[in-house]
């Protein structure tokens, strides 16, 4: 405020030129010591520092005026903070600590009647005024457009320069038309200065210079019938800036679904498995080797990097466990990657998570299949004591190959279409045997019991003792149904994603051996049992179908 009058109009240029060199559409603020505006002080005190945005709401006001002030905060939220603030919403008799610090202690408030609204707005519209700034005539002047507001937004020409004056409020805005004279554009600030001056405003009314569409929420404010550009009306008729794309609607022909190239291609075998298998495991940021006794047994807690060698090529695949860390995740990513630019960046990189092992990693650990235990892990130092009570799953997949799965110890855990290992205390047990189960999955529970070094008992379903039911919590209703109880070898279940998100229908086969948590809330699943078809969707998809 004790800036000469020389250095005070030198400002002002040097402000014309800047914007002029930038083409006219930055908005330019005169900012006063003692009077700077939000924005001005929010660049400041340490950096960046960005403002709560208060909308306060009285206990007696429509929904109509929360919905204006709403629009209003947002707009200078989302504006002329760049998002960065927070919106906070107060109700009357609610307001926090930090609002009552800066406006003081809320003073009694009378109640509000029918008539304010109707007085309130007979005041406002004359709180402002709109001028249409002009050198037609080599001068520059200033002709009035309007007495009251709200104003209509077809008095804004883009071939001049308007200037709305909000006096009662301290803040003129200058409006610069895009298409307006350039001794209009560059004399903005000028103008402004000496309509304050014939206006006999004070000195410290703020001026804020807005290029059209560049229009702030407050200048916004003061028309009834703005409209930005491209915005849309309603939920109908949207406004863009450029073209929509063309969506070429395919017909859907249900009759393909079981011929799928891309399915066949994916899990069909690239070899017997005979090649040469390393497997490392994920250890402190590196992979350790592990002992070719362990082949086949994975843990969930772990992440496993599996090299196979074959006279074709190689594959690495990169198994995660469901209880693996992130890092672990992240590390097991890292070393493949590694491993393959370490083999010249030939090897064809797979990662399969726990619960998606495809066919061909199934089959390199020839006839002893795999096990995964639920948690746990096989690092030195990390073991935890087995539970005395552990259930497994042995369960066929598609192409024949047999793999094990601990699972929960628990009576809906069971399968009539499988066998189940139980694990006692004493290393007693028993193997369970669904009425669909077949010699493969006999075969593959009597693997995993040697290796547990448990002595079981077999049982058929149907023929369980109380002991068996005890073990698992009681007895409770599994999976079982006339299908489930017969060996459906020649026509596996199928899961089917039914979609729409690309804009035109389309259905996609869940690869792999599918699961409950393959069942996407946003999709519509079809799952195809050969005997019956069944659809999964939630109710917010019923219009969908």
């Amino acid at each position: 405020k004790e800036c000469t009058q020389d250095e005070s109009t030198a400002a002002a240029i040097f402000t014309v030129q800047m914007d002029d060199y930038l083409g006219g559409k930055p908005v330019q603020n005169r900012e006063l010591q003692g009077y700077e505006s939000m924005d001005f002080v929010g660049y400041f005190k340490g950096g960046l520092k960005y403002k709560e945005i208060y909308q306060w709401c009285g206990s007696s006001c429509n929904k109509y005026e929360r919905l204006k002030a709403s629009q209003v905060a947002t707009g200078i939220r989302d504006n002329e903070r760049k998002g960065r603030s927070q919106l906070i919403v107060v109700e009357e008799g609610h307001e926090p600590s930090e609002l009552i610090t800066v406006l003081g202690e809320k003073p009694e408030l009378r109640d509000g009647e029918e008539d304010d609204d109707i007085i309130a707005d007979i005041t406002n519209r004359k709180m402002a005024k709109l001028y249409m700034v002009s050198d037609a005539s080599g001068s520059m002047k200033v002709s009035m457009v309007a007495e009251e507001n709200p104003f209509s937004m077809a008095m804004l020409l883009s071939e001049e320069c308007f200037i709305l004056d909000h006096g009662a409020a301290k803040q003129i805005f200058v409006w610069k038309g895009r298409d307006a004279n350039p001794q209009e554009r560059k004399a903005a600030m000028k103008t402004a200065e000496e309509f304050l001056e014939q206006m006999h405003y004070s000195t410290n009314t703020q001026i804020q210079v807005l290029p059209e569409g560049g229009e702030t929420p407050i200048f916004k404010q003061f028309f009834k019938d703005w409209r930005d550009k491209d915005q849309s009306d309603g939920f109908g008729k949207v406004y863009v800036t450029e073209k929509v794309a063309q969506i070429k609607q395919i017909p859907f022909d249900a009759s393909k679904l079981h011929s799928s190239p891309q399915m066949a291609a994916q899990h069909n075998m690239v070899d017997d498995g005979s090649g040469k298998v390393e497997i490392w495991r994920v250890e402190n940021n590196g992979r350790i080797e592990i002992d070719r006794n362990s082949y086949g047994e994975f843990y969930g807690g772990d992440c496993y990097i599996i090299l196979y060698t074959y006279p074709r090529g190689r594959i690495i695949y990169t198994w995660q466990g469901a209880n693996a860390t992130r890092d672990e995740l992240t590390t097991s990513a890292f070393l493949t990657v590694q491993l393959d630019r370490s083999l010249g960046g030939q090897a064809v990189q797979i990662r399969v998570s726990q619960g998606k092992e495809p066919a061909h990693l199934l089959s390199l650990f020839k006839d002893k299949p795999l096990i995964i235990y639920k948690n746990g892990t096989s690092k030195k130092g990390g073991q935890v004591p087995a539970p005395p009570t552990r259930l497994f799953q042995v369960r066929r997949n598609l192409a024949s190959i047999t793999r094990i799965v601990e699972v929960d110890v628990d009576a809906k855990s069971l399968n009539s279409n499988d066998v189940f290992v139980l694990k006692l205390r004493q290393n007693n047990g028993y193997i369970w045997r669904g009425k669909g189960a077949s010699q493969e999955e006999e075969k593959g529970a009597e693997y995993v019991a040697s290796v547990l070094k448990c002595k079981t008992t077999r049982i058929q379903e149907g023929k369980e003792p109380e002991e068996f039911w005890n073990s698992l919590g009681g007895k409770k209703d599994y999976q079982t149904s006339p299908l489930l109880e017969t060996q459906a070898e020649d026509h596996p279940p199928r899961l089917y994603a039914c979609s729409n998100k690309t804009g035109r229908f389309f259905v996609e086969e869940v690869p792999g051996e599918f699961t409950q948590d393959d069942l996407a809330e946003d999709d519509v699943m079809l799952l195809d049992a050969w005997e019956q078809v069944k659809l999964y969707f939630v109710h917010s998809k019923r219009g969908y179908l």
